[in-house]
């Protein structure tokens, strides 16, 4: 079998900005990934070339993983010499010494990422972008959906509280998150964290890898279900389905606290060929 990609979509959400996520697909390697760099706390810049070190992560990241792994090497191996690249890469961009640079201001990045062969295909994930497996009738989540209510509960802790009090809890949140390696990062160990599925595909699956910009629509906004985001991404595309996020966000009245309120969102849309 072989991986049709059908479309992709990243809408910033902010008008002129390239924004934080990034999509890809290597489709001879069975290869796609959807990835989420996490929004800068600090204003150090230590990558000033890029818009924001947010975006350089989901960038390094996204252009590494255009090399698939070789044959046989598992999941955590080729992530850890993929983390090993990027941190390469962030010594020879970055303007401040990683060593000296401060938890917060160390960029990280979820992500998921796919890699078909034969008819298998393993899902690999850290943090909380998520993918769909639809087979007929039946749609199969992918990842960790747990961080999209965490999330929620962590936005309504933050929106109490003053601005100053704000950041400095995101930044503590973002130190935490470097010294646990829960997220791709400049930590080649990190991978030791990554979370992997495996499963078995059949021609005419049809699969969905998304940020949680994306994500949002099923939870927790909950305008829909995976099985009804599946409908809407294969009935008006991936640009429908962003048509729609945005269409909500705008909505009056609506009552779920988000910090940002038009968020990054990203995907990419693919079907399993014979």
């Amino acid at each position: 079998m072989r991986i049709d990609i059908l479309e992709t979509v990243n809408d910033p959400g902010t008008p002129g900005k390239t924004g934080d996520d990034r999509v890809g697909f290597d489709a001879a390697a069975g290869t796609a990934w959807a990835l989420d760099g996490a929004t800068d706390v600090t204003d150090l810049r230590p990558f000033p070339q890029a818009e924001s070190g947010a975006a350089w992560m989901a960038t390094a990241l996204s252009d590494r993983l255009m090399t698939p792994p070789a044959p046989g090497v598992s999941p955590a191996a080729y992530f850890a010499a993929v983390l090993a690249d990027v941190r390469a890469s962030a010594e020879a961009a970055t303007r401040i010494p990683l060593a000296t640079l401060p938890g917060e201001a160390r960029p990280i990045a979820s992500g998921m990422w796919m890699h078909q062969s034969g008819d298998r295909a393993v899902f690999a994930w850290m943090g909380d972008c998520m993918a769909l497996l639809q087979r007929g009738r039946r749609v199969t989540l992918i990842g960790s959906p747990g961080k999209a209510e965490d999330e929620t509960v962590t936005a309504r802790r933050l929106l109490a509280v003053s601005p100053e009090q704000r950041l400095a809890q995101l930044q503590a949140d973002r130190r935490r998150s470097n010294g646990n390696r829960t997220c791709f990062g400049l930590d080649p160990a990190a991978a030791a964290n990554l979370q992997t599925e495996q499963l078995v595909l059949e021609p005419g699956d049809t699969v969905c890898l998304m940020s949680d910009g994306l994500y949002r629509l099923i939870a927790p906004y909950a305008t829909h279900t995976p099985k009804t985001f599946m409908h809407l991404a294969t009935d008006t595309g991936l640009i429908g389905a962003i048509a729609a996020l945005r269409a909500f966000e705008r909505a009056p009245g609506r009552d779920v606290p988000r910090i940002k309120a038009r968020d990054d969102a990203c995907g990419v849309l693919l079907r399993m060929a014979p």
